[in-house]
């Protein structure tokens, strides 16, 4: 099966280049709704599980315990871009687990918003573990670790319990035995699990509607979904694509991105949850191509729809532009030849 060109790049009228993805939406009893593409293969699922990657720090009454509030949450979800909004919910939530910057090991990185084309880094800005895109979700596994009263040294290798709860609950909401699973390493230190695109989208669509599920998973959803809508600024950040997208649809479709062009979408109303990858890795193309899916969905109106840029400018050395990165037809094609 050939993956369908989800996304070119046009200069002029002509295509330049083009992106293959796969993708598909899912109900939460696991009905195909649509699909493109090879769904089966294992793709990394990256930042985009970190909405279930969340759910044990609810679950294991660690964020009742140290009274984290709905930013924190939301910010274990998030890839956060390092912002000043982002770094004091990080700072509060350390100071409630009485400890310091020191316990992270994500390691560090260039702050995400200094790469953003709306502003300019901060020279005077000491760059620390806090400004990995991941120091939220790592804070999320040292708190149920203090919790629990376990260790916090390595907590982010698989024999921890920490590691342990959370591919427990990646197991449960994909229905895969992460056992027989191809896994690596994520930036952040962390395991990474690839599984089929089929099974991140019923995840999604468990997300969406729970109501299947048992009683403290459900509750555990809904308070990140609350959180996540409350603050998608903590998703991403102010000029972050799915911060956008759960902002102007005022949390109607929530999403997040993972590294290597994944993005999955969760649709409470209709009880649909998406996945998507391109196969090269674009970020920005898996952007365009989930807004060309959620149009198809009526998910969002025309209006809304070009509010959330669906394409972006080829722009000449001043300014001028030439061609787009755009979406192909590829939402109109009949589902039996959408992958050929």
């Amino acid at each position: 099966m050939v993956n369908p060109i989800m996304v070119e790049m046009t200069r002029g009228h002509y295509p330049e280049s083009v992106h293959r993805g796969r993708a598909v939406v899912v109900d939460s009893f696991g009905q195909v709704i649509r699909s493109w593409g090879n769904i089966t293969e294992p793709v990394f699922g990256r930042s985009a599980l970190k909405f279930i990657q969340a759910l044990p720090l609810i679950e294991s009454g660690a964020a009742e315990a140290f009274h984290l509030s709905s930013e924190e949450i939301a910010l274990a979800c998030g890839s956060h871009f390092g912002e000043e909004m982002h770094i004091k919910v990080l700072e509060r939530w350390l100071q409630k687990l009485g400890k310091d910057e020191r316990i992270l090991e994500c390691g560090i990185h260039r702050p995400l918003y200094t790469f953003s084309t709306k502003k300019s880094p901060n020279i005077y800005t000491k760059t620390s573990p806090l400004h990995n895109a991941c120091s939220g979700k790592h804070l999320s596994l040292l708190t149920t670790a203090l919790h629990r009263n376990e260790p916090l040294e390595g907590y982010m290798t698989r024999e921890h319990p920490t590691e342990r709860r959370l591919e427990q609950a990646l197991s449960e909401m994909t229905s895969v035995d992460l056992a027989h699973t191809p896994h690596g390493t994520e930036g952040c230190g962390i395991p990474a699990f690839a599984f089929p695109l089929y099974n991140i989208a019923l995840a999604m669509a468990r997300f969406a509607d729970p109501s299947h599920l048992h009683y403290p998973r459900q509750k555990a959803i809904h308070r990140i979904l609350s959180a996540v809508t409350d603050h998608p600024e903590m998703i991403s950040g102010s000029d972050g694509f799915d911060t956008k997208v759960i902002k102007l649809t005022q949390g109607q479709v929530l999403c997040k991105g993972g590294a290597g062009g994944v993005e999955v979408g969760i649709i409470p109303s209709l009880g649909f949850g998406m996945a998507l990858k391109i196969d090269d890795g674009s970020s920005k193309a898996a952007e365009i191509a989930f807004l060309a899916i959620l149009r198809s969905l009526g998910s969002v109106d025309e209006e809304l729809y070009e509010q959330l840029e669906p394409r972006l400018p080829i722009l000449t050395h001043k300014g001028r532009t030439v061609g787009f990165l755009q979406p192909t037809h590829f939402t109109t094609l009949p589902p039996e030849t959408a992958g050929h």
